[in-house]
């Protein structure tokens, strides 16, 4: 009777050691990282031209890449990937790379020397890469990302695919091709035009690179369960250290992005009018139709053998609205069927109470007097004066001169206009609106 009474304590005892060993993190929504689910990088088409227009360290592009983006199977928005008690969550976190183990992924850190930390050779010659993850920048080497958004739910926190932070991604000119002595999964020699899914190669012939150049994966200290062993550790080498490979992280990249290079002749923009000052105007006034208007400068300086336009190859000129301003300006439906802005708005408009409401800016060519609307949220190239694009030489830019040889600088001189917003309620306050000025091949 002991010896029995004896067993079945001891069952019990494994019987519970069973239960307290079960995973306390699971994979919930099945995940893949192979090459061909990578979240799109997407800058849309950029340009490579002289070294004089734009020298090492020029910003070729910059982007913010949401994790709802990423693509694969029956992953929705609200799909729950990771699911953990919530007890753990203080010991839990992200951690994320760039791609290594791959020569034009993230493997040579070739902005080093041009005081470029954190920039990464691409398959584009003489173009970095940098990536960042809530603030910080991505290496080879594994970096813990916090987590700060989840869903509470029975002693659980659900870690859903928009909980994800977003990308941030930036393309840099680099001085110098990167020197290493690993293999590459893409042709050795890097391209000078086109994209990953078609690069144009020294020789003009063309290839491709199906190559990430980023993963995240989920992962916590010593004193978390996982119910997968799939994991890597914080400082590990991703050329080397990728052991959650392919089940069990998210890939980001170049590779599936619709990212053109081309290496045309442009322009610049070398100054800008920095601050616009509107004379005060009162709530009666604007309601009636009162208008506060003050001129906003910019010069460009061109290639002689630049094409002034907003077709294919051409070179245009944009004012790209803040973040704050296109979100509000998308609420008011105030966009354009190619996402152009048609007013920008303070850049806190509808969460500032201090921020005066149904008043907004608008902007004309002043030599021409033409109406023109605001960039599209991430100024991709292409869709016309619809879309915020305008000839970067419009109208009657002065001819101000060049320091340098077969190139042109020109004065533009554009009126901006504080004005009612049709259909909107008019309330007293601040205006404080931020643009940035763009010029772009098409």
């Amino acid at each position: 009777m002991k010896i029995k009474m004896s067993h079945f304590l001891v069952l019990g005892l494994l019987s519970a050691l069973g239960f307290e060993s079960q995973a306390r993190c699971t994979l919930v929504t099945s995940i893949n990282a192979s090459d061909s689910y990578a979240t799109a990088l997407n800058f849309g088409k950029i340009n490579l031209t002289s070294v004089y227009l734009q020298p090492v360290g020029s910003i070729l592009g910059n982007i913010v890449v949401p994790s709802s983006n990423y693509n694969y199977g029956t992953v929705q928005d609200n799909s729950i990937i990771w699911q953990c008690d919530e007890a753990d969550l203080p010991n839990i976190y992200f951690l994320a790379a760039t791609n290594g183990d791959e020569p034009f992924g993230g493997h040579v850190e070739t902005g080093l020397i041009d005081h470029l930390p954190d920039v990464y050779a691409t398959w584009w010659q003489y173009i970095g890469l940098k990536q960042s993850i809530s603030g910080i920048p991505l290496s080879r080497y594994w970096k813990k990302i916090p987590i700060t958004n989840y869903e509470k739910k029975n002693g659980k926190i659900n870690i859903r695919l928009v909980d994800i932070p977003p990308l941030e991604a930036t393309l840099y000119r680099i001085s110098q091709l990167p020197s290493f002595s690993r293999g590459s999964f893409c042709h050795l020699s890097m391209i000078v035009s086109g994209s990953y899914s078609s690069g144009k190669l020294p020789n003009g012939s063309n290839n491709s690179c199906n190559q990430p150049s980023a993963y995240l994966q989920l992962t916590g200290n010593s004193s978390v369960s996982f119910g997968y062993s799939a994991r890597d550790k914080e400082g590990q080498d991703s050329n080397t250290s990728f052991s959650f490979w392919p089940y069990y992280g998210i890939p980001y990249g170049l590779n599936k992005s619709n990212t053109t290079l081309s290496n045309i002749p442009t322009c610049v923009a070398r100054n800008a009018t920095p601050l616009i000052n509107f004379p005060p105007i009162s709530q009666d006034e604007i309601k009636n139709g009162a208008i506060r208007s003050a001129i906003l400068e910019v010069e460009v300086e061109c290639n002689d053998a630049m094409i002034s336009g907003t077709a294919a190859g051409q070179t245009a000129i944009g004012f790209q609205p803040s973040a704050g301003a296109y979100t509000a300006a998308s609420t008011l439906g105030l966009l354009t069927t190619q996402g152009g802005v048609k007013y920008l708005l303070s850049d806190q408009y509808g969460t500032d109470p201090d921020i005066a409401t149904g008043v907004g800016i608008k902007l004309f060519n002043a030599a021409s007097n033409k109406e023109m609307n605001f960039l599209n949220q991430f100024a991709l190239a292409g869709g016309g004066e619809d879309a915020g694009w305008y000839p970067v030489l419009q109208g009657t830019p002065y001819l101000i001169g060049s320091n340098a040889s077969g190139h042109k600088s020109y004065m533009q001189h554009y009126r901006a206009e504080l004005k009612a917003i049709p259909n909107t309620t008019i309330s007293a306050g601040k205006v404080k609106s931020t643009a940035t000025v763009l010029v772009k091949i098409q």
